[in-house]
């Protein structure tokens, strides 16, 4: 898909029902939501855990409208630090997760003036560590102490070698 071809918006109700069909098992649901994600969900637990009410919640939609890709962000230890991050099984392999991730820190480092992005990503989601290696993110120690962190990686990346990466380098970020 090319990134013309999909439009950056804020998340809100009329996306749920599509987002919520993407994660069809606990296992998925885990991978995605963390360990205290509820599984099974309805509209209502899902919107309290997932907080896109509380927290900048964005998807990229295809020209009908549709959204293909949701994520998040907020500023975890002075970086533009990405949650939730996930696409439509559809549009899977089809580079939608490059452009989520340079729209979202793009957008997160502009509004918070942060330089660098990070995120944790579960240490079995190998196709998840490639891509975030490929653009730019490194496995550091995380600095606190964090119950599930055993079954993570935690990554930090340049903003600037995000995007650049993800070719978008003209956006820009915080000093």
């Amino acid at each position: 898909m090319q990134g013309a071809d999909l439009a950056f918006t804020r998340f809100s109700e009329t996306h749920l029902s599509q987002l919520m069909g993407w994660i069809d098992s606990e296992a998925q649901c885990r991978q995605w939501g963390g360990p205290r994600f509820r599984f099974p969900f309805d509209a209502r637990s899902f919107t309290e855990d997932c907080c896109w009410r509380e927290l900048p919640s964005f998807v990229l939609e295809d020209a009908a409208g549709c959204a293909v890709a949701f994520g998040q962000y907020y500023n975890r230890l002075n970086c533009c630090h990405l949650g939730r991050l996930i696409v439509a099984p559809a549009v899977r392999g089809l580079g939608v997760g490059r452009q989520l991730i340079s729209r979202l820190v793009a957008q997160g480092c502009r509004e918070f003036g942060l330089n660098r992005s990070s995120l944790f990503v579960l240490k079995k989601n190998q196709r998840a560590l490639a891509l975030y290696e490929k653009l730019g993110y490194r496995k550091q120690i995380y600095p606190e102490p964090v119950e599930w962190l055993d079954m993570c990686h935690y990554l930090v990346a340049p903003a600037k070698e995000i995007l650049a990466a993800t070719n978008s380098s003209t956006d820009k970020v915080g000093k």
